[in-house]
């Protein structure tokens, strides 16, 4: 058992830094900070109800704005309040657009990926082209998993201005960083010692049973 024991913390130890994770500020403050480059605010908590001005104009946010923060256990979305001149807007952002660190400096993801073109096409979360592009070997946090069979994949990426732009990008476009042949030989041999091991134990269960 103790052999097995072994086993099991060398192959934990080998997969543990194949995990990405990201960043968090410190949840005390009441504000939040933009940091994508454009941030809408909509009336409920999902894409479909953009907020408007008195002009029919979409509200929008830029980089460096700050809001109100009311509640933030509306899954994807932090409901927030927007402190305008003349008026306050309370409605909801999307979370992966702002940030609790007002000190100035975003709060970036553990990259986990690459671009693989040149002028490789981002695009917003409703999957619509947008004008920014990516270069090749330009960094990305991929989330949500990867699958070469879908069409688009998930990332996060850091543009020209510094923002950290929240979208996706054409499966094709983008590759995670991979795990090297000798780790996938590694982790085949202790799976497959493992396995052997636990038979072995199992089997002298067996005998010693079978010997009462």
């Amino acid at each position: 058992m103790k052999t097995l024991l072994c086993a099991f913390l060398i192959l934990s130890s080998l997969l543990s830094p194949l995990v990405g994770s990201t960043a968090f500020a410190d949840t005390s403050s009441t504000q939040v900070s933009v940091i994508a480059t454009v941030c809408y605010i909509y009336s409920t908590p999902d894409f479909t109800s953009p907020i408007e001005d008195e002009n029919g104009n979409q509200i929008s946010l830029r980089h460096g704005d700050k809001l109100e923060l009311i509640e933030e256990n509306e899954n994807d979305f932090y409901k927030v309040e927007l402190n305008l001149t003349d008026q306050k807007i309370e409605g909801f952002v999307f979370k992966h657009y702002v940030t609790k660190n007002l000190n100035g400096q975003d709060v970036y993801p553990v990259f986990n990926g690459r671009v693989l073109f040149d002028n490789a096409v981002i695009y917003d979360v409703n999957k619509e082209e947008t004008t920014f592009r990516a270069n090749k070997n330009q960094e990305v946090f991929i989330h949500g998993g990867f699958n070469d069979k879908n069409e688009y994949t998930a990332i996060a990426i850091v543009l020209e201005d510094s923002s950290l732009f929240y979208g996706y990008m054409k499966t094709k476009d983008v590759n995670p960083y991979g795990v090297s042949a000798g780790l996938i030989t590694s982790i085949t041999i202790i799976a497959a010692l493992v396995t052997i091991i636990t038979s072995v134990v199992f089997i002298k269960k067996t005998k010693k049973k079978k010997a009462k």
